[in-house]
């Protein structure tokens, strides 16, 4: 499997980083710039994402590394939302689905997507229609670009880790805010 490793850049509190894993042994990447710009106006103006060509490659069954991969459709990213006002570590979260069931549990993950701006929320406190809508359409999209994608299901004492390949995307209505365990 080939690891992804989006840098987030431009803000207080970054850098951040978001991961993606590939099923494809020279993954071409577009389908990632084109999810971060289908989003980049739910962000401030500074945040930059920057999405890499290239990556490591892991053995799913322990996440060894194993070498390297050079792939296609890289590039920055720079968001357009308003720098008037936002919050750092509030946003949304993208959760992605598979058909695989690991050790008695379907495989599943996660993308955080903070910060994100004021008017991404409506007055009840939840993400907007409008917002909502666009990280729907967005991961969608992503989930079903026709380029391997997959979670990495980690090792555990009772099982080997596994690549599981997304099938489906949903963005909750539920803000979520990233914590530090160091807190």
């Amino acid at each position: 499997m080939r690891r992804l490793r989006v840098e987030w850049t431009g803000l207080s509190g970054l850098p951040g980083l978001s991961t993606f894993y590939y099923g494809v042994a020279s993954p071409n990447v577009s389908d990632a710039v084109t999810f971060f710009n289908a989003i980049k106006s739910q962000f401030p103006t500074g945040l930059v994402w920057n999405i890499p060509s290239s990556g490591d490659e892991l053995d799913d069954a322990t996440g060894t590394l194993t070498g390297g991969w050079i792939g296609t459709g890289g590039g920055s990213v720079a968001a357009t939302g308003s720098a008037a006002s936002w919050a750092a570590g509030v946003g949304v979260r993208v959760r992605w689905d598979t058909n695989v069931i690991n050790n008695g549990r379907r495989v599943r993950g996660g993308t955080f997507l903070t910060p994100c701006v004021a008017p991404l929320y409506d007055n009840g406190g939840s993400i907007s229609t409008a917002s909502l809508g666009i990280f729907q359409t967005a991961a969608s999209a992503f989930a079903a670009s026709g380029v391997a994608k997959g979670i990495w299901s980690r090792p555990t004492l009772t099982a080997p880790g596994l690549y599981a390949a997304i099938n489906t995307a949903t963005v909750p209505d539920k803000v979520t805010m990233l914590r530090s365990r160091r807190d």
